[in-house]
């Protein structure tokens, strides 16, 4: 038994041994001091930017309508009220409102491709992009937005039959962040 406890007690004594000392300077005169450097490492919080972008479409249907040399008249053997031809829309029907909810700022870039077969119809905006702060600090109701406008040129052939897919518009949201890239 003696022999068990003397073995106990030396295990203790050499795991006691073993703690590591925090305190290796020694003050040995009186007013002496130690310093030690305080080392700190930065590191941002995590808050991930999140996107959110609402787009609201028109119809987006426009009439095309031809030119016309006007109407006959045959006692001047010519045409009176001629009129080109001209695309038109229901009103807002070529509005595109785009609404930033994203707690980072955004740039909207707007695109039109014409559809196979069209390709001499073009579309145009009111602006081909914008930039809109981030929703930070805004209500839903007061968020950032901007209202483009599409217009079209170019001639539609009478083939074309009611709403018949002429061109695609495409909305790319971008980040402040990655115009800087």
């Amino acid at each position: 038994m003696k022999k068990t406890i003397s073995i106990l007690l030396v295990l203790v004594l050499a795991l006691c041994a073993s703690i590591p000392a925090f305190a290796a300077d020694t003050i040995t005169t009186e007013g002496g001091s130690a310093t030690k450097d305080v080392k700190a490492t930065y590191q941002p919080g995590d808050t991930p930017t999140i996107y959110s972008v609402d787009i609201t479409w028109g119809s987006m249907e426009f009439t095309y309508t031809d030119a016309s040399k006007g109407t006959w008249d045959p006692e001047t053997h010519q045409y009176k009220g001629a009129t080109e031809a001209t695309w038109s829309c229901e009103n807002d029907a070529n509005k595109i409102t785009v609404t930033n909810h994203s707690n980072t700022g955004i740039v909207a870039v707007l695109g039109y491709t014409s559809g196979e077969g069209f390709s001499e119809i073009n579309g145009n905006f009111s602006k081909d992009s914008y930039t809109l702060r981030s929703a930070e600090g805004t209500t839903r109701g007061n968020a950032p937005r901007h209202d483009f406008y599409l217009t079209l040129s170019g001639s539609l052939n009478e083939s074309a039959l009611e709403n018949t897919v002429i061109g695609t518009v495409t909305i790319t949201i971008y980040g402040f962040d990655s115009l800087t890239d």
